[in-house]
């Protein structure tokens, strides 16, 4: 082997060594795991029933400032409290997960720049929060864009395809750099406008998704394939927390295996219904943080 090969092979496994000192994926696994699996707790069902003659009805409470994570109707007791918390898991976990990466910097002496995760989660947050209703108001007034996908499909797909080629264009090292910087604004304001489009389409539990964007942008960065796997896994488990797949969805996957949701005036119990949607993505990131807890002791062994 010539002194070049030598040299390059001994920079790949400095370069390789680095990475691995600086992953810490396994805390923001174990800490957006941990919030998801606690968030049943303030699903209190909705317990106000109104009777009227030999029946009874529920008025649904107001919705709150952030009605994209609540159940729809609102059969929960204080959906302000649920809104608020997902609000401050999304963003007090991310920023939890950057002043952690920070930290490992600092303490291993390795770069860590989370921009792309933290760019990432806030383009999903923003799309999710004010993009469905910026589109439906600016292009179908009168007609939800859930029902009208000859115009919100071109729009989903047209906008992820120019974001793509966007960031790609931009992305290339002879760009100057305010073109750079002008490609990645524009790249950015477009994944925006595809995720607000994708979002018309789920409900009530959607900031699982903004969560795995985040996720899934940080296996990039990490060039990690197990948080690469994990955030898959998470990703496609959250689609039937959203959406319901052929009228199939995970609180039916439990009924299927005998844990039925109970019914009342209000309808399904709130925070079973919530246990039942949030227990597997939830399990799923808790398990993949502590694989890569034992991986990572495993290989300092």
């Amino acid at each position: 082997m010539t002194e070049p090969q030598e040299l390059l092979g001994d920079l790949r496994t400095l370069r390789d060594r680095t990475r691995a000192d600086r992953r810490g994926f396994a805390f923001p696994l174990l800490l957006f795991g941990g919030l998801i699996l606690v968030a049943p707790v303030l699903y209190s069902p909705f317990t106000t029933v109104i009777q009227q003659g030999d029946g009874s009805y529920f008025i649904p409470a107001p919705t709150g400032p952030f009605p994209q994570f609540t159940p729809a109707p609102t059969n929960v007791e204080d959906p302000w409290l649920v809104g608020y918390y997902w609000v401050t898991v999304i963003v007090g976990g991310f920023a939890a997960t950057a002043w952690w990466y920070r930290h490992r910097a600092r303490r291993l002496g390795v770069e860590a720049d989370l921009s792309v995760t933290l760019i990432a989660a806030g383009v999903a947050l923003a799309g999710l929060l004010v993009g469905p209703d910026l589109l439906r108001l600016t292009l179908s007034a009168d007609l939800g864009l859930y029902s009208a996908p000859w115009l919100n499909l071109p729009i989903l797909f047209g906008a992820a395809a120019l974001s793509a080629i966007t960031f790609r264009w931009g992305s290339r090292p002879a760009r100057p750099a305010r073109s750079r910087s002008v490609a990645m604004a524009a790249g950015t304001l477009l994944a925006a406008v595809a995720f607000a489009a994708l979002c018309v389409y789920f409900r009530s539990f959607t900031q699982l998704i903004v969560i795995a964007v985040g996720l899934l942008a940080l296996a990039w960065w990490e060039r990690s394939v197990l948080l690469g796997v994990v955030a898959t896994l998470f990703t496609i488990a959250s689609v039937p927390a959203n959406h319901s797949l052929w009228y199939w969805d995970l609180p039916n996957l439990f009924s299927d295996l005998g844990w039925q949701t109970p019914y009342g005036p209000a309808g399904h119990d709130a925070r079973v219904h919530a246990w039942q949607t949030l227990l597997i993505p939830g399990l799923l990131l808790v398990g993949g943080g502590v694989i890569a807890l034992l991986t990572r002791h495993g290989t300092r062994r």
